[in-house]
This record gives structure tokens, C-alpha cells and sequence, in this order.
């Protein structure tokens, strides 16, 4: 049985906002998996999509720490 979890606005939209940025992800990396994609296409949609994640585990520590939670 599923409980509903009750959670402030503000941390909903940080969570959506993260799953939205984890299907983006996932399909850079889709992107660089085809067989067919050229090199310089799959390198350059690598460093963004590194870029992107360390952008957004930055951003989810600043979210945690507010919450008073430690990594």
C-alpha cells in the first residue's frame, strides 16, 4: 500500500524539476550510446551533460543543506 508523502511546494518543484533534468539526461545518453551519432556529436553532448549533472548535484546539496539534512 502506497502512503502520500506531504511535502512543501518548494521541495516538490525541486524534485520535479530534477526528474525533468534526469530524462534529459538519460537521453544524452541514449544520444551517445547510437552507434550512429558522429564522434564530435557524442563528445560534446558528453561534457554537457556532465556539466548539467555537476550543476545539479550542486544544486541538491544547497536544497538538502537547507532541508538540515548532511551529506
Amino acid at each position: 500500500m502506497t502512503s502520500i508523502i506531504h511535502m512543501a511546494d518548494d521541495t516538490q518543484d525541486d524534485l520535479r524539476d530534477v526528474q525533468s533534468v534526469l530524462v534529459l539526461l538519460s537521453m544524452a545518453l541514449a544520444v551517445i550510446a547510437a552507434p550512429t551519432t558522429p564522434l564530435i556529436v557524442a563528445r560534446v553532448t558528453a561534457v554537457m551533460a556532465q556539466h548539467t549533472a555537476m550543476v545539479w548535484a550542486e544544486m541538491l546539496d544547497g536544497v538538502i543543506a537547507e532541508q538540515g539534512g548532511e551529506l
